[in-house]
């Protein structure tokens, strides 16, 4: 059990205090932890996933890095920040479990790190400025990612403690060794001083120039209120920090300041530097303040939460909460850690500052102030003991609400909910339309089988969520496979019903009305013959209508028609409402052979015109058809019986395609789309092989039996399916 010692930081310049209740000097380091520092280099650095895994497929998940995040969460590096520790009941933290409450913290763990390291988010190519006392730039745990060193300008106020402090800091946000790990722990960092005003003004305008995506700032001004009388006696013109608050202002506009809370757990009034947006709103679209407090959680979510830190209070709006408690480095020596953990909003305040660089390299596209959005939208408040006071849009015009309290802001910090899409997702097409990922683009239709989801298998489609994260998607999601009917429907109506010659119409489940005068018979198909209001694409109900003639021909019967149907999706593929219209020839011949013997055979042979539509260019011409086979004879076990084998190739396409321009990336100069071809012939053809027998039973009765099988069920390589029925007719 690791135990935290009292601590109290006071720091003379004015009136500065760090936002920590504790610290550490030297103590060992476990010597197993270069193993798993060893596994985390080797997996996020390319070994098993590469820097980009975000945007390689997965989108409302982290199940396919489950086990890598285990891992991490079990390593040895890892749970060097999961920590026992205990805390007086005035919020300060202790040494005596017989009279303290003990808390079990690890911090990693609780904001969902592992998930961003496991994926290969790491925060490489980001920069993350630091103002705090002062810094051991060469510990081991920074070497080699210091951008930037400022010294304090007036070493005189400056303690070791302070020193200690800077550098705990910031191995929180970005530490990387054999010791410990940080939450961003490829970034680079900008080291300043805040001794002064100018340092603070100078080490932010530093931070804005060289590029710092955010700056945390693990400090405050404790008995400053946040009050206007304050706001205007420190930060108004001519005031002491008016050139700092300019600097802010500055900063801000492109980047994200991160402010710690005060510890003072009863406090109800909060301090001037994290309630800054409330006297100069210009700064809240860049602004987060934060609390620490120790979480309960599951893998799914917080489940409670116990706060060691001031509430948010009126800095609740731009609030977040991160359990600030960790083993850090320690200014003692450049390979020295603390034997106790720190503990505070000094410490939690880094985990914000990190998620940000790793947000900020997981979504290149985003601004920092749409990375902030992201946060405080993903912030977890659905543990017992959250109330909200507010409502806030994370982004103006973006319609994306979050709740917050004044207690705990917007919740825990969440780093796997922030890297995962944020409501509905779209893709932005060529044309300027926006397609809903969760609708299908693409309605593939039955005759194509499964041919447009495997043309679009290989396009990695860009889609956006609400607040502007770009992931990618397969393009087959895009597309809507017709579900084939299952075969027994063909088999009953081969068996029981009065099927028309027209192979269109039977793929349609049958015509509305089918007439036979004579030779002639004629089929219609109505616009809701199959139930609804719009097709299968989104278009019309399907419309189709049939016209034939039986003449003799060659010993038997030869059945030729001409057909002409609207498609609602159900044969062609449809996009955006626009309906394929279709002509096909229909030729059958029937024929007695020997005694009670027959035999028949049958084709379709149709074509839709090319053109363009919704979406879609060049759409060449599509050539379909359907054949079908079948033999019998009659009196094979008695009088008036019927034994009959058929084979039939239903209606498939058999050449013809369109093109799509669909979107894959984004550069400088906006989304580039991909001009996509979309081949509509299936790989393989569905085959039916089928049974029936029918004999009289009874006084004008008649039973049926009958079985059926298919060989790559609509036209999908591989899909079977099978049905067999009995069934009984009466005549009256």
């Amino acid at each position: 059990m690791r135990h935290m010692r009292k601590m109290g930081l006071s720091l003379a310049a004015v009136s500065l205090l760090s936002g920590c209740g504790g610290g550490g000097g030297g103590g060992g380091v476990v010597s197993t932890a270069a193993a798993a520092l060893s596994f985390m280099a080797e997996t996020l650095s390319g070994g098993t996933f590469s820097a980009n895994a975000l945007s390689t497929g997965f989108l409302d998940s982290f199940a396919a890095f489950e086990d890598q995040a285990r891992t991490l969460r079990e390593s040895t590096l890892y749970q060097e920040q999961e920590i026992e520790w205990y805390v007086e009941s005035d919020g300060t933290p202790g040494n005596n479990p017989a009279t303290e409450p003990l808390y079990n913290s690890y911090s990693l763990a609780a904001a969902r790190v592992e998930y961003a390291h496991a994926a290969g988010i790491t925060g490489a190519g980001q920069i993350i400025a630091i103002v705090d006392g002062d810094f051991l730039p060469t510990h081991e745990a920074l070497a080699g990612r210091v951008l930037s060193y400022t010294p304090p300008s007036n070493r005189t106020i400056i303690t070791q403690e302070e020193v200690a402090h800077g550098t705990a800091v910031s191995s929180v946000a970005a530490g990387s060794s054999g010791s410990m790990i940080g939450v961003a722990y490829d970034s680079q960092l900008l080291l300043s001083s805040y001794s002064n005003a100018q340092d603070l003004t100078n080490g932010t305008n530093l931070a804005r120039s060289q590029g710092a995506i955010v700056q945390n700032n693990s400090w405050g001004f404790p008995t400053i209120a946040a009050n206007r009388t304050n706001f205007d006696t420190y930060f108004g013109t001519g005031q002491t920090f008016n050139g700092y608050l300019t600097a802010l202002r500055n900063f801000t506009r492109d980047g994200v300041v991160v402010f710690a809370a005060d510890n003072f757990t009863n406090a109800t009034q909060s301090s001037i530097m994290e309630s800054l947006p409330l006297f100069a709103p210009e700064l809240e679209a860049g602004w987060l303040a934060v609390i620490s407090g120790v979480p309960t959680f599951d893998n799914e979510r917080i489940l409670s939460a116990q706060r060691v830190s001031a509430p948010c209070l009126q800095a609740a709006r731009w609030c977040l909460a991160a359990d600030g408690t960790w083993r850090a480095a320690s200014a003692d020596s450049d390979t020295s850690y603390g034997e106790n953990p720190v503990v505070g909003t000094s410490f939690a305040a880094p985990v914000v500052s990190g998620a940000i660089a790793l947000l900020a390299q997981a979504f290149p596209n985003l601004t920092p102030h749409d990375l902030r959005a992201r946060l405080i939208a993903t912030a977890d408040n659905r543990f017992a003991g959250f109330t909200a006071s507010g409502t806030l849009e994370v982004i103006p015009g973006s319609g994306f609400f979050h709740d917050y309290s004044t207690e705990w802001g917007h919740g825990f910090l969440d780093v796997r909910a922030a890297l995962l899409p944020i409501g509905t997702l779209v893709a932005r097409m060529a044309d300027g339309t926006v397609q809903r990922a969760d609708q299908p683009l693409i309605a593939g239709g039955g005759a194509s089988g499964d041919a447009v989801a495997r043309s679009l298998s290989a396009v990695p489609v860009l889609v956006t969520d609400m607040l502007g994260g770009d992931f990618t998607m397969p393009g087959e999601a895009l597309a809507a496979t017709v579900a084939a009917a299952p075969v027994s429907e063909r088999l009953w109506s081969a068996m029981f019903g009065r099927t028309p010659h027209s192979g269109l119409l039977r793929e349609y489940g049958g015509g509305e009305m089918t007439l036979r005068q004579g030779p002639v018979e004629l089929s219609l198909l109505g616009p809701d013959a199959m139930g609804g209001q719009t097709g299968l694409d989104g278009s019309d109900p399907a419309m189709a209508a049939a016209i034939g003639q039986v003449l003799d021909a060659a010993g038997g019967e030869l059945f030729i028609g001409l057909n002409i149907a609207r498609d609602d999706g159900t044969l062609l593929p449809g996009i955006g409402g626009t309906a394929s219209m279709l002509a096909a020839v229909d030729v059958a011949f029937t024929r007695e052979v020997g005694r009670g013997g027959f035999v028949e055979l049958g084709g379709t042979f149709g074509m839709s015109p090319g053109g363009t539509g919704a979406a879609l260019s060049d759409r060449s011409d599509v050539l379909f058809n359907a054949f079908r086979v079948e033999a019998g004879q009659t009196g094979v076990l008695r009088n008036g019986d019927r034994l009959s084998l058929g084979l039939s190739m239903p209606v498939a396409v058999t050449s013809g395609g369109a093109r799509i321009a669909l979107p894959v990336s984004r550069s400088a100069a906006g989304i580039q789309h991909r001009d996509v071809g979309i081949d509509y012939a299936p790989q393989d053809r569905e085959i039916d092989l089928s049974i029936t027998y029918g004999t009289p039973f009874g006084p004008g009765g008649e039973l049926f039996v009958g079985a059926i099988h298919a060989f790559n069920h609509g036209h999908v390589a591989g899909q079977q399916d099978t049905a067999a029925i009995l069934g009984f007719r009466m005549a009256f």
